[in-house]
Formats: C-alpha cells, structure tokens, sequence
C-alpha cells in the first residue's frame, strides 16, 4: 500500500516525530522511506539579496547533518532508507516534484518545522502539502 514513503526534514523535532511515525508505517508495510531536506533557496530573493556559494554550502551542510541523523534513525530501526538534498521551493518539492520524481505513494511530515511561529496551528508549509499533494499525506503533530 505505502511501498515508498517521503519524508521531508528540516532538523524540527516535528520533522524527527514525522520520521518515527514513517519508520512505524515502513516497518509495517515493508516500504522503503526517502527523506529529504530542501534549501529553500528563495527565502531572500524577495528582499533583493543574492547570497553567494558560502550560504549555499552552509544550508548544504546543515541539511546534510541532518539527513545523515536522519538515516542513522531509520536504520537503527531496520528500515531501508535514502537520503536527499534539493534547493528549491520546499512546499512545491514535497507536495509535487519530489513524490513524481521519485515515484513516492505517501508523504509523511511534521506539523510544523523549525519555522514555525505557532505551534497551535499548521504551518504554511505543511499545510500547502495538504492541499496541493499528489500523494496521500499524514500530518504528524506534537
């Protein structure tokens, strides 16, 4: 049903609760899980800064070390795992581009990332995910 699971991180402890639930389900259904974490690499346009390769390289590296704590999770629990760096528009990458190119059939994130200014309430990213998706979505809270 659930044979390869998506799941997006950004070092939240949301996003770490997203990746429990996924290895739950991927333990149970025998899926494979990809996670992935996204430079949103449009953050600044709009105040008219263009940042250099240094800021890249450092969002690189952080999404790295979180993608490999990620990975070390997943295989402690005995499920297959892949991992994935895309610089982009995160909410478009999870609800779209990422289950097409890598031909996911559930995305599993948190309810709200590091971002999140209240954690009451959906973030703007999980919730455009919801409603734009071409996959099923579970949505895993606090």
């Amino acid at each position: 049903m659930f044979e390869k699971i998506l799941v997006p991180v950004d070092g939240s402890e949301n996003a770490y609760r997203a990746l429990d639930a996924a290895v739950d389900i991927a333990k149970h259904y025998d899926s494979k899980i990809t996670v992935v974490a996204i430079a949103n690499d449009q953050s600044y346009t709009q105040y008219g800064a263009i940042f250099g390769d240094d800021i890249m390289a450092h969002m690189k590296e952080q999404a790295e070390a979180t993608l490999k704590d990620a990975q070390t999770r997943a295989k402690a629990a005995g499920v297959d795992v892949a991992t994935d760096f895309e610089v982009g528009i995160p909410k478009q990458a999870i609800s779209e581009t990422l289950p097409d190119l890598l031909d996911t059939t559930l995305t599993v994130i948190g309810k709200s990332g590091v971002h999140g200014l209240n954690r009451a309430i959906m973030g703007s990213t999980t919730s455009y995910v919801v409603r734009r998706s071409i996959t099923p979505v579970l949505v895993v809270g606090d």
